[in-house]
Order: C-alpha cells, then sequence, then structure tokens
C-alpha cells in the first residue's frame, strides 16, 4: 500500500530499527525493491532522485512506483531524494510522493534553514513528510570503489547547530553526514558512532537518516541502526548487483537476444541486495 511515513518513523525511533530507503528509475528496480520488501514483511521507502526523474519522466516514474505500491501488501513510501528546489518539491507531491527531501546543505546555515521552512509549510500542508540535510555529503552515486580516506571534519554535521536547525524548521526528518559518503567505498569502516550519540543527544525525538550506506560493513550497519538512525539509504549496492547480472548474461553466448532474459535476472539481483538489507536494518516482519 502506498503510505506517508509518520507512523512508519514513530515505530522504527521506538523499537530501534530503521527502513530502507531504495533508488530507483525503472520497472525492474522498482519491482526488485517492492518484491523484496513483500518476501521480506517489511515497510520500504523507494526513492528516485533527480537525475532519476529527468531519466524516466516524473509522471511515468512515479505512476510505475505508485501503481506497485497500491498493489503491495506492505507499506511503500514514495520519496524524492535530493531534492535542490521548492520547484520540483511542488511537483512531485502534485503526482503522489509522500515523502520528499530538500538538501540546501550546499548553502550557509542560515540560507539552509530559511529554504528548508519554506519547503517544510508547503509540505505539510498538504500531510507530506520532509527530511533535509544538514552537514555535507561527499562522494557521487554510483562510483563502485571510493578510497576510504577520511571525510574532511568542516563537512561534519555539528551537534551543536542540529537543536536550532531542527526548531526553526520543523522537519520531520534530518540527513546527517558522518563519515559517510556517496558510493561504495573501500578501506574504511564506519567508526562515527560518537558523533551519532551526541547528534540523537541534541534531538532525541527526530529520526536520523544515514546516506552513503553502500560498502559499510553488516555488523556497523547493524549497530548503528540500534540509535536514532531510522532510514538508510541504498543506490550504489543496487547498481553493482545490476551490473553484475547483466555482465553475466553477455558473458555466455546467446542465440537470439531477449530483453527479459537480460532485464529478469538483474531484477533478481537487485531483490537478493534489498532482502538482505533490510534483515541488516531490523526492518524484516516490521509490517506485520
Amino acid at each position: 500500500m502506498l503510505t506517508a511515513p509518520h507512523d512508519l518513523f514513530a515505530r522504527a525511533l521506538n523499537m530501534g530499527y530503521a527502513i530502507g530507503a531504495f533508488n530507483t528509475s525503472n520497472l525492474e528496480v522498482t519491482q526488485a525493491i517492492i518484491w523484496a520488501a513483500q518476501k521480506s514483511r517489511a515497510p520500504v521507502i523507494v526513492q528516485t532522485s533527480e537525475g532519476a526523474i529527468e531519466y524516466g519522466g516524473l509522471h511515468q516514474l512515479s505512476q510505475i512506483i505508485v501503481s506497485l505500491a497500491k498493489e503491495s501488501s506492505v507499506p511503500v513510501v514514495l520519496h524524492l531524494d535530493h531534492g535542490k528546489s521548492l520547484e520540483i518539491i511542488k511537483d512531485c507531491i502534485e503526482v503522489g510522493y509522500t515523502s520528499v527531501m530538500i538538501d540546501a546543505s550546499r548553502l550557509p546555515l542560515l540560507e539552509n534553514i530559511a529554504i528548508t521552512k519554506e519547503v517544510v509549510d508547503y509540505a505539510h500542508s498538504r500531510q507530506v513528510w520532509v527530511e533535509a540535510e544538514l552537514g555535507a555529503m561527499l562522494g557521487a552515486e554510483g562510483q563502485k570503489e571510493l578510497r576510504g580516506e577520511p571525510v574532511p571534519v568542516e563537512v561534519l554535521t555539528k551537534p551543536a547547530e542540529v537543536g536550532r536547525f531542527v526548531e526553526e524548521t520543523g522537519v520531520d526528518a534530518l540527513a546527517v553526514s558522518v563519515g559517510t559518503i556517496h558510493g561504495a567505498f573501500t578501506g574504511q569502516e564506519f567508526s562515527s558512532f560518537e558523533l551519532v550519540a551526541q547528534l540523537v543527544q541534541a534531538v532525541p525525538e527526530v529520526p536520523l537518516v544515514l546516506h552513503g550506506a553502500s560498502g559499510i560493513s553488516d555488523e556497523h550497519l547493524a549497530r548503528v541502526v540500534e540509535t536514532n538512525v531510522c532510514k538508510v539509504n541504498v543506490d550504489t549496492e543496487l547498481r553493482i548487483a545490476f551490473e553484475a547480472a547483466v555482465r553475466a548474461y553477455f558473458d555466455t553466448e546467446h542465440d537470439k537476444l531477449d530483453p527479459r532474459k537480460i532485464l529478469g535476472p538483474a531484477r533478481e539481483a537487485v531483490q537478493v541486495v534489498v532482502e538482505k538489507k533490510n534483515k541488516v536494518f531490523g526492518a524484516s516482519g516490521k509490517a506485520d
């Protein structure tokens, strides 16, 4: 069922688990995400970036997700990932998104607060959940290997700022920079548990969001979601699984080409990743 995330996050915050947020840009990946959620009996967030919207078309891509969500037996949230303007957020809300992210983290604090509050006022009047970002995320989605150089301290979320940010914006959830990066990084385990604890102490009632989870060990992910991290984003690992399945198809000889034979195994590979992540995040069985 297509749903708003308010009650889902309240339950996750109370019970100490996270809801997986998985990026999609086409039919097969969307099916994999929602089918995995159904198999896991887990609530799930299906999210699209602005790039995915540009690729698939806002109306076309959103309707694929909405139609599959409505047929699903588990709660499905439709979320805009890293929206950069009020305009794209308005467009997404109009076609049925139940959750949006405004990412003004590139701007100074006061400007970030002002833009985020404008989005919150607009979205809340339409009962839509809002995520914002404080601190900066480095890297790029889809990069298979990014060496685990330490993230500069200056881009990490500052505990001293989060209370003011949440109070002045009224935001529902906060994406934080705690040492992860977009893309799958190697050579570095997640080690910022102390910073996460400081952020939780500063805003104990606010669900936190972890971006850049690809490449982090299952052990560390399981540990961090026991805090107030209630949403974990996964994109690059889905892409890696999808590409590996497609490459495997073309590594064997075929008498004829059939897109279903190419995309079907890729869909199955993505579903396996999502099912595994749901278990690691503690979300499996939480839809019951």
